[in-house]
């Protein structure tokens, strides 16, 4: 049979988020490399937007790394693999072009729309917007003094992030810390 046409029996809409999930896959363990490779910190070659504002990349000014000094780390770009993207031009761009031609995948303008998608930019790193967080005492406990150790049971966070960008990332991010200093605290006991 027709594979193209027994692909074609399932929602366009469930086709395109196959598509979206491979990106957003590729897009993380990139990210992830990224970072473990050179931590929080520009380098040559890397992708920046030197004064664009939309996530989406119409309006993005994708610009190659000379000088890693006069970049801020929340500028730094990674694109979600597609047929219309930059790459960056350091060893995470052959990374990219790597795990691509492994997983067998080649995205061009003139594949079928199931097998094929323009891409477009995310931010490496997102800061939050309006932070703000609160103790939340249980009932029975009394109010922290700054002097004691901060362990509470509770704490509400309020926060903005962009469009695109997942709360529960951060709060894993958040959370690390956290539990790292409470599984420590446990060894020791």
């Amino acid at each position: 049979g027709d594979s193209l046409e027994a692909i074609r029996c399932v929602p366009y809409n469930v086709r395109m988020f196959w598509i979206h999930a491979y990106q957003s896959y590729v897009w993380n363990r990139i990210a992830t490399e990224r970072i473990r490779r050179w931590g929080l910190h520009p380098v040559k070659g890397d992708l920046y937007d030197s004064g664009g504002d939309d996530e989406d990349g119409t309006t993005m000014d994708v610009q190659v790394i000379d000088d890693p000094g006069s970049v801020d780390i929340s500028q730094i770009l990674l694109p979600l693999p597609g047929y219309n993207m930059q790459y960056p031009s350091n060893e995470i761009g052959e990374l990219y072009r790597e795990m691509l031609r492994d997983d067998g995948i080649e995205l061009t303008k003139n594949d079928t729309a199931e097998s094929t998608c323009k891409g477009s930019y995310r931010k490496l790193v997102q800061r939050a917007n309006q932070l703000k967080w609160d103790i939340v005492p249980e009932e029975g406990e009394y109010q922290l003094d700054a002097s004691e150790d901060q362990m509470v049971s509770a704490a509400r966070l309020t926060f903005e992030l962009e469009s695109g960008c997942y709360a529960t990332m951060m709060l894993r991010e958040l959370m690390v810390t956290t539990m790292s200093r409470g599984t420590v605290r446990q060894s020791s006991n």
